[in-house]
């Protein structure tokens, strides 16, 4: 269900929060599905799943405010995590189905790098050393399987 939630911005010299949409996944974990405007930092990334606190602000009112992200409740975290190292056939949100070898999972940027074996998007990468590495964040990530 779609509700409201409070960003805290960045720099804007005291505390400042943006009410912004999200959906609830779990009772305090919820999805930003709201973009930031160009003359705005927002302390934590839209799409990204976050944790919110109850808080009461200045003016008496109530609200929920983002207090740090939740990747840990995205269905693929753990099972990345418990894995890294290993060959993994992903499917991305912008239709790329590849197969990688998870390097690093990031919980603090909800990220996780990769090497990447093969993909059905071979122009994306085309020009990059074959030696690169490459990052995608969990909200990009539509499903992952462990590769025997």
């Amino acid at each position: 269900m779609e509700t409201v939630i409070y960003m805290p911005l960045v720099g804007e010299g005291t505390d400042c929060w943006r009410p912004v949409r999200a959906m609830r996944i779990e009772e305090d974990v919820f999805e930003i599905i709201d973009q930031i405007p160009l003359d705005e930092s927002w302390k934590f990334a839209p799409f990204s799943r976050v944790r919110c606190r109850d808080k009461i602000f200045a003016d008496g009112q109530a609200g929920l405010v983002v207090s740090a992200y939740a990747v840990e409740s995205n269905p693929y975290y753990r099972l990345l995590k418990d894995n890294e190292g290993q060959v993994f056939r992903v499917v991305l949100a912008d239709g790329e189905d590849a197969v990688v070898r998870v390097t690093h999972v990031d919980e603090e940027h909800e990220d996780f790098i990769y090497d990447l074996l093969s993909t059905n998007c071979k122009q994306k990468y085309r020009g990059r050393p074959k030696t690169a590495v490459y990052v995608v964040r969990f909200a990009d990530l539509v499903s992952a399987r462990l590769e025997e």
